[in-house]
């Protein structure tokens, strides 16, 4: 069954461009896939009509686009091709399936735009499809915005001129569309404002055109700012040959893309081989042109290459200046050609994570305010910065407009950032194989003589309380690329895993299958609570255990600490020292998480240390516990199981009575308990056994606030499971 909030959807995820992708639908409260069995052609036509597009071009099996990850909702999708959903086609029902992701259907939908007569495959009359043929636009209010959506929608950069009075050319046949009012952030002309198809007072002295900006991209690479680089030339996106490619044409193609310059300039298809036509060869650039094609080469696909030949850069638009190590520094960013500084309003650490990480280290230790590294000059390009700290670019993140603000430079922004050490492919961030970033380029950690020693310098160079496990064998999956550390051999206390003693940089004699990993410890606990579910909450940083501040403490802040214990949720956030004070540092101020971090140090926070607090303004969380019947008869009676740790396990039945399963069933919401079985009377549940010895008075509001040897602890199977018989609930009978 769908959400039954959510009316059905469709997107394309994972194409070169929005018209194309994996095919993904929403229900049940998720996106899922669409499996390719009896996948065709009118099938993924409804998909991209709903989409608003003319139609389809191909329909694609085989996860063409790449393997979808979650639910497969439909398989055996049946269309005529009319549908208005592909919901309404024909299909096994939500969530029926025999498939796997390496089926995941795809589309490619109709081009409904197309540029006529231009002396380059980037500018021309406008043509758009409508009711079987192409036809041109009208120039009445005819606009850059306009062109922009043109531009874009066929793969560009963007716009550089909206041309009128026929400029390339009088078309033929119906004038489709007039009085064009797009905002330049619609994703088809279609959807711009516009007089309705075929309406028009024009004649085709009047068509528009556009001129696209010059077509180049970097694809490939971790970030928007690095990848192999591809151009556009004859129809299609091609690559550049590494002769003679240096620093001065890299600078080139960053500074077209709108970057500060250039950090990189990389060969040997050093983010992979392309495909297709090489277009360009011995690129000879000054480093002052406005586009690669400006700069000398052979001539448009003229090149003695092959792709183990293909160029890549890496372009920068941060830097970080006047710090004592190249890890910190004042933030500057580049905007309108020249480099300036970010003010320090609202400034923390989720916006200095993504400054860090775009620099590629491995994350943000401290964010500092009030010019700590000195006064900028120049420019205030950015204030009231607000990152989730997931951005790719400062840039992406929310603030007041470029070069808006009401700063002055004492109050510049700085970062303090984590050297190059991250966590990959782990189920949470606190867990993964080690990747370190030397050379200009990410690679692994070899697992020769890797210890607990090693995993701590690791864990607490990322700001976590310690270590849990080192572990080997690429028990976090296989890297790519260099191994970059090996006989790596740390006593624990250093800094960096650069300062342990180690081969040398790419120095190994390892394979990935020997990629090291680490889990981390977890950072929070409460304390002085009447039961382990509530209490003040405390979290380990800089080697010690702090408090947490109560300004803007929430239901959301508490939810992310209770989650991360391993309980259900937050029943509340406390405030004022409520659970008492505690002493020491206050390591967190100003908390604000949206409830669905894995960890409150993921939540933006002042950073650490950064506070006006007092520990009478201790914060407090008291975590609910979910409590279920399992394989009863009847809703009221059943296995009973608890939510603990992440996992759902069952009580055992050692001194089980009937004022345990009177807590159970009141605080499910029944009037009381009829009977306490043991013995597994319900049928014997799996997973862990959380709970033994339960010891109630019967007035208890949770199971876990009754007497119990620990959570975890016990001495007991699943023949011994406890299961209740509840009363019927007083406010309905008919249970």
């Amino acid at each position: 069954m769908m959400d039954g909030d959510s009316w059905p959807q469709v997107r394309l995820v994972d194409g070169e461009t929005q018209r194309e992708g994996r095919v993904e639908v929403y229900a049940n409260g998720a996106w899922g896939t669409v499996c390719d069995d009896s996948w065709d052609l009118d099938d993924a036509e409804v998909v991209c009509a709903s989409l608003g597009y003319g139609g389809a071009k191909d329909a694609l099996s085989k996860a063409v686009f790449g393997q979808g990850t979650g639910n497969i909702w439909l398989d055996n999708v049946l269309c005529v091709g009319t549908e208005t959903s592909i919901f309404d086609c024909g299909n096994n029902g939500i969530g029926v399936h025999n498939c796997r992701h390496s089926e995941d259907a795809g589309v490619r939908c109709s081009i409904d735009v197309r540029l006529v007569d231009g002396e380059t495959q980037r500018e021309g009359r406008v043509e758009v499809y409508v009711n079987g043929a192409w036809g041109t636009v009208c120039d009445d209010s005819w606009d850059l915005n306009d062109a922009e959506v043109v531009c874009t929608s066929m793969g560009y950069e963007g716009a550089e001129d909206a041309l009128s009075n026929a400029a390339f050319g009088q078309g033929t046949g119906n004038i489709w569309l007039d009085d064009v009012a797009c905002t330049g952030t619609e994703t088809r002309i279609f959807d711009c404002g516009n007089n309705g198809i075929g309406v028009n007072t024009c004649g085709h002295s009047e068509d528009a055109g556009v001129r696209c900006n010059i077509e180049v991209r970097v694809v490939d690479g971790e970030t928007p700012r690095e990848g192999r680089v591809e151009v556009y030339a004859n129809g299609a996106w091609g690559t550049v040959c590494d002769d003679s490619w240096d620093l001065d044409d890299a600078e080139v193609v960053c500074t077209s893309l709108g970057y500060g310059g250039a950090k990189d300039a990389l060969r040997n298809a050093a983010f992979g081989q392309g495909t297709g036509n090489i277009w360009l060869d011995d690129v000879s650039c000054t480093g002052t042109e406005t586009s690669i094609f400006d700069c000398d080469n052979n001539g448009i696909g003229v090149n003695d290459c092959s792709h183990d030949q293909d160029v890549g850069i890496r372009c920068t638009d941060v830097r970080l200046v006047d710090g004592v190590t190249l890890r910190e520094g004042r933030v500057e960013v580049y905007a309108n050609g020249a480099w300036g500084t970010v003010c320090d309003d609202s400034w923390d650490l989720n916006d200095a994570e993504v400054v860090c990480t775009s620099l590629g280290y491995g994350g943000a230790k401290d964010a500092l305010r009030n010019a700590a590294f000195g006064q900028g000059t120049g420019n205030i390009w950015l204030d009231d910065m607000s990152c989730t700290g997931t951005e790719t670019s400062i840039f992406d993140c929310g603030n007041n407009g470029i070069g808006v603000n009401d700063c002055s430079h004492y109050q510049d922004a700085g970062v303090r950032c984590i050297d190059g050490v991250r966590l990959v492919d782990g189920e949470t961030p606190r867990e993964g194989r080690v990747e370190v970033y030397a050379n200009g380029a990410w690679g692994t950690v070899c697992d020769d003589y890797w210890d607990l020693n090693d995993a701590e310098v690791v864990c607490r160079g990322l700001g976590y309380g310690g270590t849990e496990n080192a572990l080997t064998n690429a028990a976090f999956g296989q890297g790519t690329g260099d191994i970059l550390l090996d006989d790596v051999s740390c006593t624990g206390t250093e800094t960096s895993i650069f300062d342990c003693g180690n081969r040398g940089i790419g120095v190994h004699n390892c394979g990935h299958s020997e990629d090291a990993g680490v889990r981390c410890s977890i950072e929070v606990r409460l304390i002085d609570g009447e039961t382990p579910r509530e209490g003040r909450v405390e979290i380990y940083a800089n080697g010690a255990w702090g408090t947490v501040c109560d300004d803007f403490w929430d239901l959301n802040d508490a939810e992310v600490v209770c989650t991360s214990l391993g309980y259900r949720g937050a029943e509340n956030a406390l405030s004022e020292a409520a659970f008492g004070q505690g002493t020491g540092d206050i390591w967190l101020d100003d908390v604000s998480c949206t409830g669905t971090e894995t960890s409150i140090v993921d939540c933006g926070i002042s950073g650490i240390g950064v506070h006006n607090c007092r520990h009478s303004e201790d914060a407090g969380a008291r975590c609910s516990v979910e409590v279920r019947l399992v394989d009863g008869e009847t809703p009221r009676e059943g296995r009973v199981e608890v939510y603990l740790n992440g996992a759902w396990g069952t009580v055992c039945d050692d001194f089980w009575g009937l004022d345990d399963a009177e807590v159970v069933c009141t605080s499910l919401g029944y009037r009381g308990a009829e009977n306490a079985l043991s013995e597994a009377a319900f049928g014997q549940g799996t997973g862990d056994i959380w709970l033994d010895d339960v010891s109630c008075t019967g007035t208890e509001t949770s199971i876990v606030d009754c007497g119990i040897s620990g959570i975890g602890v016990h001495n007991c199977g699943h023949s011994e499971d406890a299961g209740v018989r509840c009363s019927v609930e007083g406010n309905d009978q008919t249970v």
